[in-house]
């Protein structure tokens, strides 16, 4: 009894056509996040440094939660497929529509984040250096960390207030650590807590409303 409602909402008892219909979003999930990368380069456009950007410290301890974004969005994206299948489509469909807004700024309009000199020896220090080899400095007007992780937040929160809670602190640690780690500037932060609230909205919209305001008991 108690392994039936644990899974009752999942993927693997809410029938074929609903399954379907969620691998076939995994799959976009998944090629969406494929072009990014060839997006990732100059020349840039939109130069959105502000004097509050130059306020902002660079505290290399919050590389932590900024590489923590995509064990996040695998986790959650797994656990709603598991056990609240509708959640997850709504999930799914708010970050494909989340990148694909992003990607069409970035093609029209590149931005750029001018980056310091990290010369600590220490490890966060290192692990930002990393982060700055692997990632060109463009790509950031919305900011997607911002706008995925917020995306995430807003599920956890619709599948279970308690959760939710736990998922709403760790993605403002998200945001806040894109720009204390200088990879984003605070118009970037800002479009993409935006991106993530449309996006989310029209998921619901898209997708059946009713199904998504089941709570977790």
């Amino acid at each position: 009894m108690r392994l039936r409602r644990l899974f009752g909402r999942g993927i693997f008892a809410t029938g074929w056509i609903n399954a379907g219909g969620s691998i076939l979003l995994a799959a976009g999930v998944f090629f969406a996040s494929k072009i990014y990368d060839p997006l990732n380069h100059g020349p840039a456009v939109l130069h959105l440094r502000t004097p509050l950007d130059d306020a902002i410290p660079l505290v290399p301890l919050f590389v932590i939660p900024y590489d923590s974004l995509e064990p996040v969005i695998y986790f959650s994206l797994i656990v709603f497929l598991i056990f609240r299948t509708r959640i997850f489509q709504s999930a799914a469909l708010s970050v494909i529509v989340a990148m694909l807004v992003s990607y069409l700024v970035y093609f029209l309009a590149q931005s750029e984040v001018i980056r310091p000199v990290v010369s600590g020896a220490d490890l966060f220090s290192g692990m930002i250096r990393d982060v700055y080899a692997g990632d060109n400095p463009y790509n950031d007007f919305p900011s997607l960390h911002t706008s995925l992780s917020t995306i995430m937040a807003i599920h956890w929160w619709r599948a279970d207030r308690r959760l939710g809670v736990i998922g709403i602190v760790w993605a403002a640690l998200i945001v806040s650590s894109t720009l204390f780690v200088k990879q984003h500037y605070v118009a970037d932060v800002v479009s993409g807590l935006l991106l993530a609230w449309g996006a989310s909205w029209l998921s619901r919209k898209v997708l059946r409303p009713e199904s998504l305001n089941e709570q977790a008991t």
